[in-house]
């Protein structure tokens, strides 16, 4: 197989061992990511958080946050950064982090209803500001198959959706969580490059699977020029980070220089009663953990 590397400089790795606990223990400010998304990490939570809380951070990134999922369950850091370049998502954050604009979406959402037919009005709305788009993003989100919201399918399930007038329970976690957080919507090399804001800094990376649909499950697709400009950056980088990715040769390949651990939970597909499905990762850190046994990685 041909080589994916570009780069043969000799990657900076996180000296020391950091213990994972062996047990997930939510925090008190743990709170459920107001987005469905694909390739979301509900699922995982109970495996990714113990990597992070074994490496003491005072600043916290993620340079593609898609539904936040893992910042919504880990303890916050003194500052938090969260980035993707989905406009509309990050768009949606602010106004949730908002006080007045979190309980204008509130307001809204919850007079809604769940319906093909306004899936569909909503669907082809054209928004006049900010709030607009934030409204229909965030129904859009909550109503077709998977959370996809650049091409959405009608895919809310009566009785195993959440309606509408529950919505408001997520945003206003949403809001709580987000306090005082930095959010963008920038190219992942410019938050791998800024500068840190305090002493030891964390990134947690989960960019679009190598082997991935990209027309199908992202707006802005990933190319492999892209796969090799993130593992370049992440090989050079002066903070600890914690990359998941799909289990398969290349990415395996590309980094090899680093530290890998395969990773294995189940998880139910959007508004599926069939038997849940296994998902299959790599958790690779440039930083060595121990204690893994405990928390069934190999």
């Amino acid at each position: 197989m041909r080589c994916l590397a570009l780069t043969t400089s000799k990657p900076k790795i996180v000296d020391g061992v950091y213990k994972a606990s062996s047990v997930y223990q939510k925090g008190a400010d743990h709170t459920q990511s107001p987005f469905r998304y694909p390739g979301g990490k509900f699922y995982a939570l109970k495996y990714i958080i113990p990597f992070l809380n074994a490496y003491p951070h005072d600043e916290y990134r993620e340079p593609f946050v898609g539904g936040g999922s893992v910042f919504f369950g880990k303890p916050k850091a003194r500052f938090n950064w969260l980035n993707d370049l989905e406009g509309d998502v990050i768009e949606t954050y602010k106004a949730m982090q908002s006080k007045d604009r979190s309980e204008l979406l509130i307001t809204r959402v919850s007079g809604e209803i769940a319906t093909r037919e306004r899936h569909a009005e909503i669907k082809a709305y054209s928004p006049l500001n900010a709030d607009d788009l934030a409204f229909k993003t965030y129904y859009l989100n909550r109503t077709s198959y998977s959370g996809i919201i650049h091409k959405p399918a009608w895919g809310y399930a009566l009785g195993a959706s959440s309606p509408p007038e529950n919505w408001h329970r997520f945003i206003r976690g949403a809001n709580k969580k987000l306090d005082a957080v930095h959010l963008s919507n920038l190219d992942f090399s410019e938050v791998l490059n800024a500068p840190a804001q305090g002493g030891s800094v964390l990134m947690y990376l989960d960019p679009p699977y190598f082997l991935a649909d990209q027309k199908r499950a992202y707006t802005k697709s990933f190319k492999l020029q892209d796969h090799l400009r993130l593992e370049e950056m992440l090989r050079n980088l002066d903070h600890a980070f914690l990359l998941s990715y799909d289990d398969c040769p290349q990415i395996r390949e590309l980094y090899s220089w680093a530290h890998i651990y395969e990773q294995t939970w189940f998880y139910n597909t959007a508004n599926s009663s069939g038997p849940r499905k296994v998902g299959k990762e790599l958790f690779i850190t440039n930083y060595r953990v121990e204690h893994l046994e405990q928390l069934d990685l190999l």
